[in-house]
């Protein structure tokens, strides 16, 4: 009988651990999508975090679909349970919004895929108006698409980065502006398959921009949970500490080898009015740039 309950008494532990929670998320569209584990590795550290007072949780890749870029509609459909987006009014009325920038603003910090045999002729701008007789690609789906148009660019859309990609080496685009963290190490992954491309930062687009976790409307307990170990690694400093020392930030640290770069600021006039822009813990600030141009919208 004391070995019966010697045993039970063993066991229990086991019997009442509570499941290891699986959340889905969606899978590489591309392996030039590098910066996609980023925020795969981000979101398990913040669950690890956690773990004390929601219990433990795994990742479950999803494949995405084989056309279009339906992550907003495979959420809203439940296919998925967290996906990174660049923040819009339109998604954070449909979706609930984690408000945490997962990238410090780095988003908003452009430079551009180009062909090689352009690098003179990028490197050679000084005025917006150049820029604008030129043609961007940018994703359908993207808020950037809707700011860049709003300055005066001209943008054309595609589905999938790979499409993108192609498209600049068919000469149907001009530029393919990707951010400070996604470009450098995006080049190692397309190099081979496009030799002839190459990112550059001699002329860099800015505008203040939030990318942050959603989840469906209603799951609020994961948004809480996410939030809070976003919130602890930002007030701690680790948040940036994590993003400075992942792989898609070590052609961008330190800053101040922009120091050179000719800098357009941009309007966001998709920017929520409570993107938290206040909380300095955030963002990470660009050091002072050689020229800056304030661009105006168009009237």
């Amino acid at each position: 009988m004391r070995f019966l309950c010697a045993l039970i008494l063993l066991c229990s532990p086991l019997l009442a651990a509570a499941p290891v929670q699986t959340l889905r998320i969606l899978g590489l569209q591309s392996n030039a999508e590098a910066s996609v584990v980023y925020y795969r590795e981000l979101l398990q550290l913040v669950l690890d975090r956690t773990a004390a007072e929601y219990g433990a949780a795994r990742l479950e890749l999803v494949p995405p679909p084989p056309l279009g870029d339906y992550r907003y509609l495979l959420m809203k459909q439940d296919f998925i349970d967290v996906h990174h987006f660049g923040t819009s009014p339109e998604l954070e009325r449909d979706l609930l919004p984690v408000r945490v920038p997962l990238l410090g603003g780095g988003l908003g910090w452009r430079g551009f895929v180009i062909r090689k045999v352009d690098r003179l002729a990028f490197a050679q701008i000084s005025e917006f108006t150049e820029l604008k007789r030129l043609t961007a690609c940018q994703g359908e789906l993207w808020p950037d698409t809707d700011i860049m148009r709003a300055a005066g660019l001209q943008v054309i859309t595609a589905e999938r980065h790979d499409q993108m990609l192609e498209m600049l080496r068919r000469e149907r685009c001009d530029y393919f502006p990707r951010s400070i963290f996604e470009g450098p190490v995006e080049q190692k992954a397309f190099q081979l398959q496009y030799p002839d491309l190459e990112f550059s930062s001699s002329v860099l687009l800015h505008y203040p921009f939030a990318m942050y976790f959603f989840v469906k409307k209603d799951n609020y307990t994961l948004a809480s949970r996410l939030e809070k170990g976003l919130e602890q690694l930002a007030q701690s400093g680790e948040l940036l500490r994590f993003l400075q020392q992942h792989q898609i930030a070590r052609q961008v640290f330190p800053l101040s080898r922009f120091a050179q770069s000719l800098v357009f600021h941009l309007d966001n006039p998709l920017l929520p009015a409570n993107t938290p822009l206040q909380q300095t813990a955030y963002w990470f600030s660009m050091p002072a740039v050689q020229r800056e141009i304030t661009v105006a919208p168009p009237r």
